[in-house]
């Protein structure tokens, strides 16, 4: 969630709120759903919040209704949207002292909805993020015969098919774990066993399941051994390059915007990175238009656009990717755009800028992005944003830019996801 921060005592010049409006973004599980706004009395005089008007669609909480002189008060607001999409709502806010009241625009662009809303706001001796608590679960996995533990079943955790959360069961055959309340698909598999599926919701009450795994039948009787022979290589083009077949999918251009600044050293950020870009080089075919892109202080241009089957040239500046310097991104979605609108194709194809970064945007380049990403998608040119190991304030932050861009918000956590990449351009470059 970001929001504007504008005072508003050229309006009101006793009473002064922070912040001025409220946009939730698109929604995720790490949607911020609690939010503290600030009225300040700059005047003289004593004042008083008469009423709001808040739907049910909000819980709210003071801290005080009355406004002591050069002091301030704090309204907490729960937002707890009933139904997904586009979100507006204009609050209005009365004090004694305005003939017209204080408006609070909100937006939000509803894809989640808040898996706590049954939960009561905070109250002020709480922290707002007490408000939706992670819930602690455990799964455990057993022979179905046996009954004996199971080490190392895989345990995959999807919500609306997307991986949240990949484990592996302890010696116990047990694993525990903390998980935003919701309804979600918990799959187990071990190699030696048949898989098992379950959707369930999981909350305070439901925080436990035992899953029992049938041994995979063995064929008693001797087949004879089956050797396939080895597909002929289409000329001109490595066996990788078939995922993207040319029959299936139409040509890309696509400008991949890598953000180098000093923060992609932490962990393996920058490792994850560059195994992203390598997974998707092997892809590519001749008929691809690749741009590399770098940013950190200023912009770099650290491949030209060149023909996709240079897979080598490719890998090895991104092998080379080095990290410094601080984040500033308007320069480089400028040059990224001006590339792709010189190297357009038409027809249909996929134009797209992909950027790849660890955090938020600078304040002061975020409107000028957002401007441009709107701008570019009218033209055809969709804007992905990869997301490495982002904390959840900066993957709603870019999000905007990617809803804007009409493009998709992707999120890099760590090696099991390095695919992200090439499942995006299959789907816009689908015919």
């Amino acid at each position: 969630m970001f929001f504007i921060l504008t005072s508003l005592s050229a309006l009101h010049a006793q009473i002064e709120v922070l912040p001025l409006s409220l946009n939730f973004g698109t929604t995720t599980p790490e949607t911020e759903w609690v939010v503290d706004v600030h009225f300040t009395n700059n005047g003289a005089k004593k004042d008083y919040l008469l009423r709001h008007t808040f739907s049910h669609e909000y819980e709210v909480l003071f801290t005080s209704k009355t406004l002591m002189p050069d002091s301030s008060i704090v309204m907490r607001v729960k937002f707890s949207p009933r139904l997904k999409g586009e979100y507006k709502e204009r609050i209005e806010i009365y004090f004694a002292s305005m003939n017209e009241p204080v408006i609070i625009p909100v937006q939000a662009f509803v894809e989640y909805l808040n898996p706590s809303d049954h939960i009561p706001c905070p109250d002020f001796s709480k922290r707002v993020a007490d408000c939706c608590p992670d819930n602690l679960f455990m799964l455990e996995v057993v022979d179905a015969e046996d009954g004996k533990a199971i080490v190392g079943a895989q345990i995959k955790i999807l919500e609306e098919d997307v991986n949240r959360m990949k484990l592996l069961t302890s010696a116990e055959g047990k694993v525990s774990n903390k998980i935003p309340i919701g309804y979600y698909s918990i799959e187990v598999s071990h190699q030696e066993y048949e898989g098992s599926t379950i959707e369930s919701y999981i909350n305070h009450q439901k925080a436990y399941f035992k899953f029992r795994l049938k041994k995979t039948t063995e064929i008693e009787h001797s087949t004879p051994e089956v050797i396939l022979a080895e597909s002929p290589p289409i000329k001109g083009v490595e066996q990788d390059e078939m995922l993207l077949d040319a029959d299936l999918y139409l040509p890309n251009n696509v400008v991949f915007l890598l953000d180098v600044s000093s923060s992609m050293l932490q962990g393996e950020k920058l490792a994850l990175m560059k195994g992203a870009l390598e997974e998707l080089t092997d892809v590519l075919r001749s008929q691809d238009k690749i741009t590399l892109i770098s940013y950190a202080d200023e912009a770099a241009v650290l491949l030209p656009t060149t023909s996709g089957h240079q897979h080598s040239i490719i890998k090895e500046i991104v092998r080379k990717l080095e990290a410094d310097g601080a984040t500033s991104g308007a320069k480089g979605f400028k040059a990224s755009y001006d590339i792709l609108k010189r190297e357009f194709i038409q027809g249909g194809a996929n134009n797209q800028l992909v950027v790849i970064t660890d955090g938020a945007f600078q304040p002061a380049d975020q409107k000028a992005i957002e401007k441009l990403a709107k701008k570019s998608s009218k033209k055809g040119i969709r804007t992905t944003i990869v997301g490495i190991q982002c904390a959840s304030f900066a993957n709603q932050k870019l999000s905007v830019v990617s809803e804007i861009g009409k493009g998709s918000f992707l999120s890099v956590m760590d090696e099991s996801d390095l695919q992200v990449l090439i499942e995006e351009l299959k789907r816009r470059s689908a015919k």
